[in-house]
């Protein structure tokens, strides 16, 4: 089965409050997911496989219309496009199942990109960091 994780080198994210914030320090793009997406996401960094994470999406969400499976793989098409992650399995394991409640309306999940702070997140030096992350700079 396949994994995706977070681009190791492009990106760094946060949850607050339920929304992912993504930020691709390459490019200066930052990205939102909510609801499904964020779900979608957190079940990406607890280690989910692709039929893991569709059964854990599917005993989360009814959906009203549309194909859950459909709508999970064009978003991960998307992840995948925009490069916030890549193929390989995450290091680090934590309990997604436990974080969702079942029974809720399917919404399929979007990325939202924002290209607004660009220049300002460029600028920030989060984009100069060895892979020990911050505030390690890299060499050179």
């Amino acid at each position: 089965m396949r994994h995706l994780r977070p681009h190791p080198e492009r990106i760094v994210y946060d949850v607050i409050d339920g929304q992912v914030l993504i930020i691709r320090s390459d490019t200066g793009s930052y990205y939102s997911l909510e609801g499904p997406a964020a779900d979608v996401w957190r079940g990406l960094m607890a280690g989910l496989d692709d039929a893991e994470l569709m059964a854990a999406i599917e005993s989360r969400y009814v959906p009203d219309s549309g194909d859950l499976a459909t709508d999970v793989d064009a978003f991960l098409a998307s992840l995948l496009r925009e490069g916030l992650v890549e193929e390989g399995q995450i290091d680090l394991v934590t309990e997604f199942a436990a974080a969702v409640t079942p029974a809720a309306a399917w919404v399929a999940p979007r990325l939202q990109s924002f290209t607004d702070m660009q220049d300002l997140l460029l600028f920030d030096p989060i984009h100069e960091v060895g892979p020990e992350g911050w505030p390690h700079a890299a060499d050179g």
